[in-house]
C-alpha cells in the first residue's frame, strides 16, 4: 500500500462549515436491534446492554482477517483561526490493494494518543491496537463479510482505558456497509463515520471539541472522563437506591395500565425502561415513549416534541441536544423516519472513514 501525503487543514467561514456539515446533524445510527433496520446491524439483538452484543457476537477471535495499510499525518485539528474554521482535510486515496476487502480508515485528532482495537466477528485488523499520534491515520484491509464489528479507541498502551467505539457490518459480501454511531453506553470522545458508495452513504457523527463533549453531563452520571449512559448507570443494581434510577417507575406503571400493547411492562421498572430490557426489549414504540416522555404519542416522528413533558431519560436527551441524531438508548431507531439514530446502509460501498475527535 502507498502511503499518504501529509494533508494540511483547510481554512473556511463557519456559515460553509454548517452547510457542508448539515447533513450530519439528522443521521441514523444502528445500535438497537428493534426497528427495521437493525437486523443488519453489528450490535443488533434483544437491545438488552445495548453496545454489549459487538463485543460478544464477535467470539473473541484474534485471528488475523486484515492488514494495515501506512500510517500517515491527517493534517491538523480543527480550531478557530482568525475567526474562521479550521476543517480536517479528506482522508485522500484508499490503498485498494486488496480487491476483495473493504478499506477501513481510522484517523486519530484527539490532542492526545489512542491505541486502535477493530474486531467482528471474523476476526481482529492487524495490527492490532495500532497507537495513532493526533493527526495520524491508518487504512486497514477489513473483510467483505464483517459482522458485529467494533472499532475501539483506548486511552492507554496498556489497552485498559476504553474511550469510545464505533460499529459496522458488511453484508452481502461488502455490497452493504451498515455503520453507526452510538452513545447507548457512555460519551467519551466525539467522532464521525463516513462510507463512500451509493444509497445511503451520509456521515455521522458528533462534532463538539472532545474538550467540549462532556459539559453539561446530567448529574450523578459523570464518572471519571465518561459520561455514563443511564442504563449503564443504572443496570447491575449498585445504584438501585438512587433516585434517578427510579424515575421513570411512575411512566413505566401508567404504560403497562393505560396504553394498548404496553400491559406487558406490568412488573418492569426504571432501569428496564433504560435499557429497553425485559418487556421493552421485545417494544421498540413503548421503550422509546418511555424514554422521551412521549407516551400520549409513541408514533411521532416529530424529534422536536420529544423530551417536553418530564420525566424522561434526561442523559438521552442530553446527547441529542449535543450531539443530534446518534443512538442514546437502544431502541432510538423508532420510528425510523424519525432519523434519531445515526443509523446507515451504504449500498456498494468499497470504503469506510473513521475520525476520533473530528473537531479536535
Amino acid at each position: 500500500m502507498r502511503p499518504l501525503r501529509l494533508l494540511l487543514p483547510v481554512i473556511v467561514t463557519p456559515w460553509l462549515i454548517a452547510a457542508c456539515s448539515s447533513d450530519s446533524g439528522t443521521a441514523d445510527s444502528g445500535h438497537a436491534g428493534s426497528s427495521a433496520q437493525a437486523g443488519s446491524m453489528s450490535s443488533a439483538g434483544s437491545g438488552v446492554g445495548g453496545s454489549s452484543g459487538g463485543t460478544s457476537s464477535a467470539g473473541g477471535s484474534n485471528a488475523e482477517s486484515g492488514s494495515a495499510g501506512t500510517t500517515s499525518q491527517a493534517g491538523q485539528s480543527s480550531g478557530g483561526t482568525g475567526g474562521g474554521v479550521m476543517v480536517l482535510p479528506p482522508f485522500g486515496p484508499a490503498p485498494m490493494d486488496k480487491p476483495d476487502t473493504v478499506e477501513v480508515g481510522v484517523r486519530n485528532n484527539c490532542p492526545f494518543p489512542i491505541w486502535i482495537h477493530a474486531q467482528g466477528k471474523q476476526g481482529t485488523l492487524m495490527p492490532d491496537y495500532k497507537p495513532l499520534q493526533k493527526g495520524e491515520l491508518i487504512w486497514y484491509d477489513a473483510p467483505k463479510q464483517w459482522e458485529a464489528a467494533r472499532i475501539t479507541a483506548y486511552g492507554d498502551e496498556q489497552h485498559k482505558d476504553e474511550l469510545d467505539k464505533v460499529e459496522m457490518t458488511f453484508v452481502q459480501n461488502g455490497d452493504v456497509l451498515n455503520y453507526n454511531v452510538t452513545y447507548v453506553d457512555w460519551v467519551t470522545l466525539p467522532m464521525e463515520m463516513i462510507a463512500r458508495g451509493t444509497g445511503d452513504c451520509k456521515k455521522v457523527g458528533c462534532y463538539v471539541p472532545e474538550a467540549d463533549v462532556l459539559a453539561g453531563c446530567p448529574d450523578g452520571l459523570l464518572e471519571g472522563k465518561r459520561c455514563q449512559a443511564a442504563r449503564t448507570y443504572c443496570l447491575g443494581g449498585k445504584n438501585d437506591d438512587k433516585p434517578y434510577c427510579h424515575a421513570l417507575d411512575a411512566q413505566v406503571q401508567a404504560c403497562a395500565s393505560g396504553e394498548p400493547g404496553c400491559d406487558g411492562a406490568a412488573g418492569n421498572n426504571t432501569a428496564n425502561a433504560y435499557a429497553c430490557d425485559k418487556f421493552f426489549a421485545s417494544s421498540p414504540k413503548w421503550c422509546a415513549a418511555v424514554n422521551r416522555g412521549m407516551l400520549d404519542d409513541p408514533d411521532n416522528k416529530d424529534t422536536k416534541a420529544y423530551y417536553q413533558k418530564p420525566p424522561f431519560n434526561t442523559y438521552s436527551q442530553w446527547v441529542h441536544r449535543v450531539c443530534p441524531g446518534i443512538y442514546a438508548f437502544a431502541y432510538d431507531d423508532y420510528p425510523p423516519s424519525a432519523e434519531e439514530s445515526g443509523f446507515h446502509a451504504c449500498n456498494g460501498g468499497k470504503e469506510i472513514e473513521v475520525t476520533f475527535c473530528p473537531a479536535g
